[in-house]
């Protein structure tokens, strides 16, 4: 299973997309995971719609800071288990029927 997990730092910014989309079609990857997306989830589902991924959870941006997402082609068995503003918590089952956690986690350097 290949996972890709990148701060995109805006990715309503076309350039961002357009590395993103590039990344995509050369690694293939089964789950993506995105922070500081700076998009609120019905963007960020057409977004998603958009890079060919048919499954998406998104906590959306907070103004024009944050915003995560979790995306997954539809042959990926996932159920996501727990989010909030800095991460997303997801399970899933592999082709060998095995669980694996998969945790996504964005946080600002000063965390108190």
């Amino acid at each position: 299973m290949k996972i890709l997990s990148w701060n995109i730092r805006g990715l309503g910014n076309p350039r961002m997309y357009l590395a993103l989309k590039k990344i995509l079609q050369v690694h293939g990857p089964h789950l993506v995971f995105l922070c500081e997306t700076k998009l609120k989830t019905m963007h960020m589902n057409e977004v998603s719609r958009k890079l060919n991924y048919e499954n998406c959870f998104v906590v959306s941006s907070i103004g024009k800071g944050g915003g995560l997402a979790l995306l997954w082609k539809s042959e990926t068995k996932l159920q996501i288990k727990s989010f909030n503003q800095h991460h997303i918590d997801a399970e899933i089952v592999m082709e060998n029927e095995k669980l694996i956690r998969c945790t996504g986690v964005y946080g600002h350097p000063d965390m108190r």
